[in-house]
């Protein structure tokens, strides 16, 4: 039978906290739109109207004398919320009036901005009965199946959110599921294997050719040239794991580094050209070998 996804999607979040915890859904609704402000994530109005002009729902409430986004929020009330006014071209100082969308289909991962937040909003929703395979999903798809990270992270979680937004019997379950975790073998089914010898790292060390931050934009560029895997088949937590391995980095130091906003960062053409040198370095290997087999 297929797994369940129990991915925080941000559309299905927003669906339960507006119909089954209205009283709350004001103080929901300033955290989705603090993320979707951090993410730079918003719609033009002109491409909204245009997108909703042939609805029947939103025909009616123009017919009944409402224009524009007075008609369109009509008709999906507590969706759209106004993110003043964007330049529509980059480069053009010509603003267009844009909205953040409260129900987008987006996936809300560990890389997000208030992820912990989310995380318990998406835990709050969960019936008991579907409690413990939401934990074992989250474990493996973004923890690599670390129980004592992500064992850590609930409890961090739960100390700072559970009390105001969790009931009694939930973190009850929580907790009996983490003590239940916390019986199995330390570290099962990780890649944190003890490496005899295993060198301890330090800043541009040369003990290999490219130092962390480099490691970490090399990892990107396989990915994005599909040499390994990427996205859903290999997180950035398991990218660090085995990268660890091969380096001597920290994993959770390449793991960070390969976040969104800290590839922006090393993206330098300092560090491309680091990268650029070394495979060079490698081809010129690679054609001495097939050479010699000739």
């Amino acid at each position: 039978m297929k797994d369940r996804n129990y991915s925080i999607n941000l559309n299905h979040l927003t669906l339960g906290e507006r119909f089954s915890f209205t009283d709350s859904f004001p103080e929901y609704r300033k955290a989705v739109l603090a993320l979707l402000n951090m993410k730079n994530d918003f719609l033009f109005e002109d491409d909204l109207l245009k997108e909703y002009e042939n609805d029947s729902v939103f025909q009616s409430h123009v017919r009944n004398g409402k224009q524009g986004m007075d008609a369109l929020n009509a008709s999906l009330p507590d969706k759209f919320v106004s993110a003043g006014s964007r330049p529509k071209i980059k480069g053009v100082q010509k603003f267009t009036p844009a909205w953040f969308d409260l129900w987008r289909d987006y996936v809300i991962t560990p890389e997000d901005y208030l992820y912990d937040l989310f995380f318990t909003y998406k835990l709050r929703q969960t019936d008991l009965l579907e409690m413990d395979g939401l934990l074992n999903y989250f474990l493996k798809k973004y923890y690599g199946d670390n129980n004592a990270d992500f064992i850590r992270f609930l409890n961090l979680t739960l100390r700072k959110h559970g009390k105001k937004l969790l009931q009694p019997e939930q973190t009850e379950t929580i907790n009996e599921w983490i003590a239940g975790k916390e019986k199995e073998p330390a570290l099962s089914g990780t890649t944190e294997t003890k490496i005899k010898g295993k060198v301890k790292r330090e800043r541009d060390d040369n003990v290999t050719k490219l130092n962390q931050e480099q490691t970490a934009l090399l990892i990107y560029c396989l990915q994005a040239g599909k040499i390994i895997l990427k996205d859903e088949n290999l997180n950035n937590k398991e990218a660090g794991q085995a990268f660890a391995l091969l380096t001597g980095y920290s994993a959770d130091s390449l793991r960070q580094n390969l976040s969104k906003a800290e590839l922006e960062r090393i993206s330098t053409k300092k560090n491309f050209d680091a990268i650029s040198n070394v495979l060079t370095s490698l081809q010129l290997l690679i054609s001495r070998e097939i050479k010699n087999k000739k």
